[in-house]
């Protein structure tokens, strides 16, 4: 994991911590802060130290919910989105590449244990990201890199 971590942070120039908050917010546009906080399992103040981060680079927009003006939702800006979109499939990448050199006896007793785990997951929901799939026929894709401005 460490070094997925340390590729998207090579690719984003941005800690895993922005990373992993515009992925949520990517996959739940108008998520209030609390939940983002709550997913995320940090605190309050720091995910919104994140969030004034995010917004400095240009990769999240805060708007406020049209039926209760006192609730902030939070939705990925364009150029949040062809992050992720460039950032997505490292993982399913990172990971290949990890599982090509375990031996048959090892690859035998992951899948006995993937297979434990995903018995004792909640059903999952059907996921606005795009396909491991389509994300590994990605190649090439330039993340933009954009650098604090100092404003929140």
């Amino acid at each position: 994991m460490r070094t997925l971590y340390r590729e998207l942070e090579r690719m984003t120039d941005a800690p895993i911590t922005v990373h992993r908050a515009l992925t949520c917010i990517g996959e739940e546009p108008g998520i209030p802060a609390s939940r983002l906080a709550t997913r995320l399992g940090m605190q309050r103040p720091a995910v919104s130290h994140v969030l004034k981060g995010l917004v400095a680079r240009g990769w999240i927009e805060r708007r406020r919910h049209e039926g209760d003006q006192r609730s902030v939702q939070i939705h990925p800006t364009s150029e949040g989105l062809q992050v992720l979109r460039a950032t997505s499939g490292r993982a399913v990448g990172t990971l290949q590449r990890a599982v090509r050199g375990l031996s048959a006896r090892e690859l035998r007793q992951l899948a006995d244990g993937l297979a434990a785990l995903l018995v004792r997951l909640p059903e999952a929901q059907p996921s606005q990201a795009p396909s491991p799939a389509a994300s590994i026929s990605r190649r090439g894709m330039n993340v933009p890199r954009t650098r604090p401005s100092g404003r929140a």
